[in-house]
């Protein structure tokens, strides 16, 4: 009886065994599949970001370069100042056609109001995440200040002096093919004003218009200069973002 009861219980202790190691390795492969699952999703989460911040790096670049145009501009306006002989009318016209704000609108993803940042494994990347709205914030803080001067002062005092058609027709002329499909629009401002008004010397013994240019042209390289910070940030994120991604 002895006997048996032994081998009863080596059997029990055999079988509770078994039941033991078919559970742990039911738990693993559990674990391994939802670890799967969760790779799965972070991946997609990574190349959703990846994409996202390439759209943003191509606006901010069209950003910069429209406020490249700006500058550049500025600058010839502030040459004909020092140089009137070499001032055209219309090329005032046009150059000042270009003095407009531009402000950057990225896309921005719920990710980390939504907590499903939390999948990602890598820290610095989902710290750079939580930060990029700061970053952004402080780039449409200063480009805020530009579009607020250049609505009550630029355009105001030149819609004073009797200038603003012109500046119009100048920018529809020649400003919106890079702006807008040239199929879809036509020059609004269908020719300039026959309006007795300002000539190139009244413009150029103005020093309230060129004090407006330069203060355009300050505006915009600082913006520039924000521009250029946000640029590095986002390479950046796109360079830890392409060593998480798998191909």
């Amino acid at each position: 009886m002895e006997n048996k009861t032994g081998k009863y219980f080596k059997y029990a202790i055999g079988e509770i065994i078994l039941v033991v190691i078919g559970i742990l390795i039911a738990l693993s492969i559990n674990n391994w599949n939802e670890q799967r699952k969760e790779n799965q999703k972070e991946q997609i989460i990574l190349r959703r970001l990846e994409k996202e911040f390439k759209a943003n790096k191509e606006q901010l670049i069209s950003k910069i370069n429209q406020r490249n145009n700006i500058i550049n501009n500025c600058k010839r306006l502030l040459y004909f100042y020092s140089e009137p002989k070499k001032a055209k009318r219309d090329s005032m016209m046009f150059f000042l056609s270009s003095i407009l704000p531009t402000t950057f609108d990225p896309i921005q993803n719920d990710f980390v109001l939504s907590g499903t940042i939390e999948i990602l494994k890598n820290e610095e990347l989902k710290q750079l995440l939580v930060n990029w709205s700061t970053d952004v914030i402080q780039l449409q803080e200063v480009e805020q200040m530009f579009l607020r001067y250049a609505e009550q002062d630029l355009f105001s005092y030149t819609t004073e002096i009797g200038i603003r058609r012109d500046i119009l027709y100048h920018f529809w002329n020649q400003a919106q093919p890079g702006m807008l499909e040239s199929n879809q629009v036509t020059n609004l401002i269908s020719q300039k004003s026959n309006l007795k008004a300002q000539t190139k010397e009244d413009l150029l013994a103005d020093p309230r218009l060129e004090g407006l240019i330069a203060q355009s042209l300050i505006y915009n390289m600082f913006n520039n200069e924000e521009a250029e910070t946000l640029m590095k940030r986002i390479k950046y994120i796109l360079q830890v973002l392409n060593t998480e991604i798998k191909e």
